[in-house]
């Protein structure tokens, strides 16, 4: 058998790291992070203790891998829809539009980050970083909604981000049951309607 290349090995670590967060993931997500154990997380994931901390100094170092991912995700929705040739109608519609196909295509997911995110423990561990992407990804949606020449701008971008918070819950937890993609006409459409005559 010959020995695995560079490009093999890098995979097999990736995979092995995804199913590690993934296990962290939902037990941090369901029975908290300080009562899950690296011992709990190496079961689900089926892997040993040793290859856990052989990627993670420690359970904080995991958790901080898991929310660094799930904020460059939305990072990375954003600047994808502004560092193109767009206008900024059509900017905030993409950045809307990735954010809907996003949650639409990994709901479980994004359900267990916010279980997540809600818990007192994780906002006092990241409150600083949380508090730093949601401040840029809303000065973005200002500058665009300014460059439209929409009045009121910062309170538009607030009510534009409560608004699709609201929408992913309901739909997070209702799954087939909730009208996503009428719902995400109807905030194309309010978008679409900010723009001044």
């Amino acid at each position: 058998m010959s020995p695995r290349t560079k490009e093999q090995i890098e995979e097999i670590r990736n995979r092995s790291m995804v199913q590690i967060q993934d296990a962290a993931l939902d037990l941090f997500a369901h029975q908290g992070f300080h009562k899950t154990s690296i011992s709990q997380i190496a079961k689900k994931a089926r892997v040993s203790k040793g290859l856990i901390y052989n990627y993670y100094q420690s359970k904080d170092h995991l958790l901080e891998s898991i929310i660094q991912d799930a904020v460059e995700v939305g990072e990375e929705m954003i600047e994808g829809a502004i560092h193109q040739d767009l206008d900024p109608l059509q900017s905030l519609l993409k950045i809307l539009d990735h954010t809907i196909k996003k949650v639409k295509d990994n709901p479980t997911y994004w359900k267990l980050i916010m279980g997540l995110s809600i818990q007192e423990e994780i906002i006092g561990k990241f409150e600083d970083l949380l508090k730093e992407t949601q401040m840029k990804n809303l000065n973005t949606v200002i500058t665009l909604l300014n460059a439209m020449g929409v009045p009121n701008a910062q309170l538009e971008a607030m009510y534009m981000a409560a608004m699709l918070d609201g929408v992913l819950m309901h739909f997070i937890h209702m799954r087939d049951r909730y009208p996503i993609d009428e719902m995400h006409q109807l905030i194309r459409t309010k978008i679409i309607n900010l723009t001044p005559n």
